[in-house]
């Protein structure tokens, strides 16, 4: 069995849990390119709560786009805006010192695409849990695949998610806003550490 689904913006928990949850990964690229999704924004813990980091990218309001084809905007500074939100948000997380640096690569090296940056992410997110990062990219858009669980639609901002994706973990800011569910798999990580792969609760199919 695999999975079809989208490569995003260091993705939330959800999605990161569906990636490793089965053997062989699609990673869908050739779809319509669509505004509000969670492609190119991951939401993070900040001293206020939910935060949301967005890369800004270029596209066109006219005419239909691939997702493989859109490229990143830097005509503002969003990469040390990005790092520095992490830091702040992240700095008194129990994993912080040890994992900080895997994330250096990422904002300073200037991706020419989305779907660059979005795979980058999270392949450094394989790294830090020390599991293999196998995929593929699709070739051409389907409507459906047989034989495959189809978790494009994960990538929705706004569609209901499921409940108890993972048990409630502590968080760096709990204490203020309570526990906040599927953020990024940043903050996961960051608090938990490499024993996150035990709360995410997969197992291979």
């Amino acid at each position: 069995m695999k999975s079809i689904i989208h490569p995003t913006y260091f993705p939330n928990i959800e999605i990161f849990s569906n990636l490793i949850k089965y053997e062989n990964v699609v990673f869908e690229v050739n779809d319509n390119y669509q505004k509000q999704t969670l492609r190119n924004r991951c939401f993070i813990y900040g001293a206020n709560g939910r935060l949301q980091l967005t890369i800004p990218v270029k596209f066109s309001n006219t005419k239909k786009e691939k997702f493989k084809d859109i490229k990143i905007c830097y005509n503002s500074n969003w990469q040390k805006i990005h790092l520095k939100s992490i830091q702040i948000s992240y700095r008194n997380s129990p994993y912080f010192e040890f994992f900080e640096d895997y994330f250096f690569e990422v904002f300073e090296k200037k991706e020419k695409f989305l779907t660059d940056i979005c795979l980058k992410s999270i392949e450094i997110i394989h790294e830090i849990l020390e599991i293999d990062f196998n995929y593929k990219l699709t070739t051409a858009y389907k409507k459906n695949y047989e034989l495959s669980v189809d978790n494009r639609e994960l990538i929705l901002k706004r569609r209901a998610v499921k409940e108890n994706i993972i048990d409630p973990y502590s968080q760096v800011f709990d204490i203020n806003h309570g526990f906040i569910s599927n953020l990024s798999i940043i903050d996961l990580i960051f608090n938990y550490g490499i024993n996150s792969l035990d709360l995410l609760k997969v197992s291979k199919k």
